[in-house]
């Protein structure tokens, strides 16, 4: 199989047919060998009864049914595992994402990279419900994980299977895939694409989801830097709350022995003891938080790093 498509759909009926036809017929021009693989992630608008219909119809489509919603991140994540393409693409549903920028993309990735995303830059959407928020969440988000995607939140995007084997998404977290990829040492590309108009469905979009981005990104930022040295996060938080408490008691102790203050009429001994405990917490917290990293790696086998290529050894089994 040349590639794999993989749609995460909700709710998105009256899309799905033209969708999976354009879809069919950009990679039929391109002479690809090629799969579609729907997740439907839960749907109650009918959506489930119109892939069953169409799989009967169309031997390139595979379908997944989850029994719930799970979210999109979880619908990306089982299309990967199932995906069987050299070369995977994603694409939203709704028929924003045009298939026609496939071979775009595919051409970007044969310049040497190993993911490439789509960047939206004439987004159709409205403008202080998508564009704005967008806007400031992909700004903040470049300046904090230091990854130079201008639209991290366009889902047309093209992957090596390579890299779709070792990425694992939970939660809300496809929204950071490009970010993910970069940590992980994948080479990252970036195209403009067509976005097109929604001609039918409704949005899942919402303000709320702003604040899950901001608290995803949180997540993304620690895992990019601490994620095998969670001590020098909560170990130097520690360190700095017992300094405080220290400074602060010194300083209790000087104005009882200079100025003849209480200690029990003193506000700033509790504050020291506060600072004192929370600091010896936080410092607790970073050792478990290793003995934590340390039994995930070593468990599963995995490394703390990634290997692109090896040269001079003998051929492996």
């Amino acid at each position: 199989m040349d590639v794999s498509v993989v749609l995460p759909i909700y709710n998105e009926r009256d899309n799905l047919i033209p969708l999976l036809d354009e879809i069919a017929a950009v990679l039929g021009r391109m002479g690809k060998r090629f799969e579609i693989i729907a997740v439907d992630d839960g749907s109650r608008d009918g959506s489930d009864e119109v892939l069953r219909q169409a799989v009967a119809e169309r031997a390139y489509l595979k379908v997944i049914f989850f029994r719930r919603n799970a979210g999109q991140s979880a619908a990306f994540d089982a299309g990967f595992q199932a995906a069987s393409g050299a070369l995977v693409v994603t694409m939203d549903a709704d028929r924003q994402n045009d298939p026609g920028d496939i071979p775009l993309l595919v051409a970007k990735l044969d310049e040497g990279f190993d993911l490439v995303t789509g960047w939206r830059k004439n987004r159709k959407d409205g403008l202080l419900l998508r564009k704005v928020p967008s806007r400031i969440a992909n700004f903040i988000i470049r300046k904090l994980t230091g990854a130079e995607i201008h639209d991290l939140g366009c889902s047309l995007k093209i992957y090596r299977k390579q890299v779709t084997d070792e990425l694992r998404l939970y939660g809300e977290m496809h929204r950071f895939i490009a970010v993910l990829a970069d940590g992980m040492g994948a080479r990252v590309g970036e195209v403009v694409v067509n976005h097109r108009p929604r001609v039918a469905g409704h949005s899942k979009y919402g303000l709320l989801r702003t604040f899950k981005v901001m608290l995803d990104m949180t997540t993304i930022w620690f895992m990019r830097r601490y994620q095998t040295k969670p001590i020098y996060v909560f170990g130097g938080l520690g360190v700095l709350m017992v300094l405080v408490g220290f400074g602060l008691s010194a300083f209790v102790l000087y104005e009882k022995i200079g100025e003849g203050t209480w200690v029990h009429r003193n506000p700033l001994f509790l504050i020291a003891v506060t600072c004192f405990l929370m600091g010896v917490q936080s410092i607790g917290t970073g050792i478990l938080a290793e003995l934590i990293v340390r039994a995930h790696f070593e468990s599963q086998e995995k490394t703390a790093y990634a290997i692109a290529a090896r040269a001079g050894f003998p051929p492996q089994a």
